[in-house]
């Protein structure tokens, strides 16, 4: 659906498309590791803008999918997306506990956990 590299692979992922399916944070993890990665090396607005296309098909129920645009639009900034959408998953957590100072200030003012650098 995305890269459309393999025409056989492509024609399987449009066919899966027709129906509603759900996609899960982990697979949208995977996804920008993929593509951010040597073989396709997309720049950040682009996987960014892909993973909001997703998120927009109709027939797609994202998980969590009011956390994953922010966690995309924190991405599109800057943030490390695995990062963000850690954030954005913990049903119960009320704060999340780091060493990565960078992690507090990519995810800004209106981050859905409080967060909190030790050391």
């Amino acid at each position: 659906m995305i890269t459309r590299d393999d025409p056989v692979q492509a024609a399987l992922a449009d066919a899966i498309f027709d129906v509603p399916v759900v996609i899960t944070t982990t697979v949208l993890l995977e996804a920008e590791w993929v593509l951010r990665g040597r073989r396709y090396a997309t720049r950040r607005d682009t996987t960014a803008t892909l993973l909001e296309q997703i998120a927009e098909t109709t027939t797609v129920t994202i998980e969590h999918e009011e956390g994953v645009r922010w966690a995309t639009g924190r991405y599109r900034l800057g943030a490390d997306f695995a990062d963000m959408i850690h954030l954005v998953v913990p049903a119960d957590a009320t704060r999340s506990v780091t060493f990565d100072r960078r992690l507090a200030r990519h995810a800004g003012t209106d981050a859905p956990l409080a967060i909190e650098t030790l050391a």
